[in-house]
């Protein structure tokens, strides 16, 4: 697979295994939007911040290691985002946040080759340099 990409997200992958860095969560998080109820307009997601969204796993006794620390803290914001009548609450973010993390039949690293095919598909590019 590694022919197929660019050499900074090979470098990227190398240095992050296939996991969000800090950088690359915060600009992904940063970029999501949410259909605004009341207009139906899309507008920036009020996302939680790290600190935040790892208090709540732990809440919910989620035990999350460090190194999916920042790929939880995009998913459970990415769950606000794209399931708000499905995910309704914290608990049931953070359950998600654990079962897309842990799927038996996935891996932890499924999440970033959703975030980049999405982004593909978008025709949004992640200038991987920057993320290094």
């Amino acid at each position: 697979m590694k022919q197929y990409i660019s050499e900074a997200r090979a470098i990227y992958e190398d240095n992050h295994h296939g996991l969000f860095s800090k950088r690359l969560a915060e600009w992904a998080i940063n970029k999501m939007e949410v259909k605004d109820p009341t207009t139906g307009r899309m507008r920036k997601l009020n996302h939680k911040i790290l600190e935040e969204v790892l208090s709540i796993l732990k809440n919910y006794g989620k035990d999350i290691q460090d190194k999916y620390a920042y790929t939880a803290w995009y998913l459970f914001n990415m769950a606000m985002a794209d399931y708000p009548k499905t995910l309704k609450n914290d608990e049931q973010r953070a359950c998600f946040v654990e079962e897309t993390l842990f799927d038996p039949d996935g891996t932890p690293y499924n999440v970033l080759d959703c975030f980049v095919a999405k982004m593909c598909n978008a025709k949004e590019p992640i200038h991987w340099e920057d993320m290094v």
